[in-house]
C-alpha cells in the first residue's frame, strides 16, 4: 500500500476534512479506481471487509458533467451495512449527506464470465431488490476533480437497508414511486426516480469490479444508483424513504 493511500484512508476515518490531492490526484481511470482499491483495502481491515458496492453518475447528465465516458463505482465496508430501522450518531460524520436508492441484495457470486454480464445474467444472481439509503460522508467537499473523488471511495461511509422488497422478476421498475421525508416532511414524490435499470446497474458493477480482478460475492449489497442527488442532512432527524410494494427504509440520526 503507497503512504498515499493510507494517508486518504486514514483520513475518511478520521473524519477531516476531503483533500482534493491537487497534483497528486490520478490522472486516469485506471490510476483511480488503482488507488481506490488501495484505500478500500485499509478501510476494509477497519470495517469488517467489503460487504457491498455502489454505482455512482449514472446518468448521461452526470457522467457528462464529470467528464466520465461510464458511471463511477465505489465499495461499501461490511460493518457499515445496516438494516432498517437504524440509529446514526451525527459524530461519526464530517458532513453527512444520504441518496434514497434501489438496493440489490445478492444471493450467488458474480464472477466474470468471456462475454461480461448484462441484466440476463445477473438477474439469477439477486435475492431481492429493496428500497435503501446510501450514507454519504463528503467531508466538507466542493468541486472536486472527478478522479479524485473515484479514488477515495466516492465519499461512502454505509448503507441502511430496508424491505422486504421483491424478487427481481416480480419488479415492474416504472411503477415504482419514490417518497423520501425528513422529520416527517415530504422532500422527493416522484414515479420513475430510478436513474436507470437497476439490473443494468448491477451487471455495469459486476463487469466494472471483475475487470478489477475482483468476484462480487454472494451477500453483498449494491446501491444501484440514486433517486435524489446527494442531500446534506442536520441532526437530529428520522429519515424515511418509501418505494412502493419494495417496502421502506428508515433511519435516525442524532
Amino acid at each position: 500500500m503507497t503512504d498515499q493511500a493510507a494517508r486518504i484512508a486514514d483520513a475518511i476515518m478520521a473524519r477531516a476534512p476531503f483533500d482534493d490531492l491537487g497534483a497528486a490526484a490520478p490522472g486516469t481511470l485506471v490510476e483511480a479506481y488503482a488507488l481506490q482499491a488501495q484505500v478500500v483495502e485499509k478501510l476494509a481491515a477497519a470495517h469488517g471487509g467489503i460487504g457491498g458496492r455502489k454505482i455512482a453518475w449514472n446518468t448521461a447528465v452526470q457522467m457528462d458533467a464529470m467528464g466520465l465516458s461510464e458511471p463511477g463505482a465505489a465499495c461499501i465496508c461490511a460493518d457499515l451495512v445496516r438494516r432498517s430501522p437504524a440509529t446514526l450518531a451525527a459524530a461519526d460524520f464530517h458532513t453527512f449527506a444520504i441518496e434514497p436508492e434501489i438496493c440489490a441484495v445478492l444471493k450467488a457470486d458474480l464472477a466474470p464470465r468471456p462475454n461480461g454480464h448484462d441484466r440476463s445474467t445477473v438477474i439469477e444472481a439477486v435475492e431481492r431488490l429493496a428500497p435503501a439509503f446510501e450514507l454519504l460522508d463528503p467531508r466538507g467537499m466542493g468541486k472536486a476533480a472527478p478522479f479524485s473523488v473515484l479514488a477515495q471511495n466516492i465519499n461512502n461511509r454505509g448503507i441502511v437497508v430496508g424491505g422486504p422488497g421483491l424478487a427481481p422478476h416480480d419488479l415492474d421498475a416504472e411503477a415504482l414511486r419514490s417518497v423520501v421525508t425528513c422529520n416527517g416532511e415530504t422532500m422527493l414524490d416522484k414515479a420513475g426516480a430510478a436513474p436507470m435499470d437497476p439490473l443494468s446497474a448491477v451487471a455495469f458493477l459486476a463487469n466494472r469490479f471483475n475487470a478489477l480482478g475482483q468476484t462480487i460475492r454472494a451477500g453483498e449489497v449494491m446501491l444501484l444508483g440514486a433517486h435524489l442527488p446527494p442531500t446534506p442532512i442536520a441532526a437530529p432527524a428520522t429519515m424515511r424513504f418509501e418505494l412502493g410494494a419494495l417496502g421502506a427504509v428508515e433511519f435516525t440520526i442524532a
